[in-house]
């Protein structure tokens, strides 16, 4: 499985605080921190636990079977 998270992420930053693995960061859309941002996902990191979905209050993130990603 491979998890995405989808451009109706907020970037509140649950879904980080709640991964245990530190598998997801807080990217911004331009460098230096400017922009929009949104959470990504390391998915070499994530063993797909499932915590960074329920975490997240906007149905953002899903889990994927790899070859459809």
């Amino acid at each position: 499985m491979s998890v995405t998270v989808l451009d109706k992420c907020t970037g509140c930053g649950a879904c980080i605080a709640a991964c245990p693995l530190s598998a997801l960061t807080l990217n911004t859309e331009f460098p230096h921190g400017f922009g929009r941002k949104k959470a990504v996902v390391n998915n070499d990191l994530c063993y797909n636990c499932g915590s960074c979905f329920h975490a997240c209050l906007h149905q953002a993130i899903v889990f994927f079977p790899k070859e459809e990603r």
